[in-house]
């Protein structure tokens, strides 16, 4: 090798060797040999939000190969609860070496507004607008209820569909927004009939049917024919479909809530024909048909025989009977009624026929019932009475104070099913 050669290999090596012991020397004093350190650890700066958990990491130090980290003493000023900029301090005190960390408390949470229900709201024309009211809760600052921003853009003197907007802001700035609809209705009760109808019969009529033999379909008070000219149905559909309904006023004695569970279980809707009242004071109950998807339909007010109503004089009065049942249902519900009617004790005319249909209703009556006020009917003859009747499109009237319905319901269902048959609603009857 040649002398240049060498001295270039002797200087590279002199090189590394230099560079391993300026390592060794920067380790040995980093590592706390010759001098003791205090090191943090995690990041100098830490951001956390308001109101949350803080975990500090610490700091470590070392002298000599070993470790004195438990021997740390920590100052903080640390306030999680109030937003800012904190130091704390880890200090090496034996050596009184130290190091800092700065913790910057933050709220970038946007509060929590919470509209109270209903969400969405039915009102009336021309009436009163009660918001439900609201909640803000702020995750720094607590309640912010008083800082909420209603802006209402509801004009209650026109139907139509508008919106209530919430606003709140917080002291960081941060925002958060909801809207309700408003959804304002023609007031039903607002209907007026112009009274033309005095060349309709008002001959008061009682409803009574031929009981199905050889489950035929049957005949009935009214032919269909007649019925069909004024929107009014005693038979559904020819075809192996059942129509079940109950008639229900607000008896002492009922057992329409186990009635619903049973169609419940077995996926049948049914028609529930009801009174004013009682669409008024069950109102969680009327929810929870709606939501299974049973029809509530209209059965007067005061459960009064209609024809004495269908005069010229009473007219308002008749109208009323019908409209305040309609607004009741709107306000328990949240939805507009379907126009579907049965006459109380299905007590009828011609004309009060022709007034129903005015108004923009379907009359029901019905192809099968029996005898179930009483109390003491049982549910092995309330099941016989319904399979002896059955027919095509049947429309069934029962009456949920008789506990033998109840307690035949389950077993009329599946059979029913077992035969071909389907359970409807009756509203699209006549479409």
């Amino acid at each position: 090798m040649s002398k240049r050669c060498k001295i270039v290999v002797y200087s590279i090596a002199g090189a590394i060797i230099a560079m391993i012991i300026a390592l060794l020397i920067k380790l040995l004093f980093f590592s706390g040999l010759f001098i003791p350190q205090i090191t943090l650890n995690g990041n100098k700066t830490e951001t956390v939000e308001v109101n949350s958990k803080f975990h500090d990491e610490g700091a470590e130090a070392r002298f000599r190969f070993q470790d004195y980290s438990d021997q740390i003493i920590k100052k903080s000023n640390l306030n999680i609860h109030k937003t800012g900029t904190y130091t704390i301090t880890y200090t090496f005190d034996k050596y009184d070496k130290s190091v800092s960390r700065a913790i910057q408390v933050v709220d970038t949470t946007a509060p929590k507004l919470k509209l109270k229900e209903p969400m969405n709201l039915r009102v009336f024309e021309n009436g009163t607008l009660q918001d439900p009211g609201y909640q803000a809760v702020d995750n720094y600052e607590g309640d912010i209820t008083d800082k909420v921003m209603v802006k209402n853009d509801v004009d209650m003197e026109h139907t139509g569909t508008y919106k209530i907007t919430y606003t709140v802001s917080d002291s960081s700035g941060n925002v958060t927004k909801k809207t309700r609809k408003v959804e304002v209705c023609a007031d039903p009760t607002k209907t007026k009939v112009y009274y033309n109808f005095d060349d309709y019969d008002n001959k008061a009529e009682e409803w009574w049917f031929n009981k199905s033999t050889k489950h035929q379909r049957t005949t009935a008070a009214r032919d269909e024919a007649f019925l069909a000219k004024y929107d009014a149905y005693y038979l559904g559909k020819d075809e192996k479909v059942i129509y079940l309904t109950f008639d229900e006023g607000g008896n002492d004695i009922t057992y329409i809530k186990e009635i619903a569970d049973v169609l419940n279980k077995n996926d049948v809707k049914a028609t529930f024909f009801l009174t004013r009242n009682y669409i008024k004071n069950e109102a969680p109950f009327m929810n929870d048909l709606v939501k299974h998807g049973h029809l509530i339909a209209n059965h007067t007010w005061h459960h009064y025989d209609m024809p004495l109503l269908a005069n010229s004089k009473d007219i308002d009065k008749f109208v009323r009977e019908i409209t305040e049942t309609e607004k009741t249902y709107m306000e328990v519900t949240g939805k507009p009624m379907v126009k579907v009617f049965r006459f109380p004790k299905g007590g009828m005319s011609e004309r009060s026929l022709r007034i129903m249909q005015e108004l923009g209703y379907k009359t029901f009556f019905w192809s099968h019932a029996y005898y179930d006020f009483a109390e003491d009917v049982s549910g092995d003859e309330s099941y016989k009475t319904m399979m002896d009747h059955y027919h095509n499109g049947a429309i069934y009237l029962l009456h949920p104070s008789n506990k033998g319905n109840y307690e035949a319901m389950d077993k009329f269902i599946k059979e029913m099913k077992k035969l071909g048959y389907r359970f409807d609603t009756v509203e699209h009857v006549g479409d």
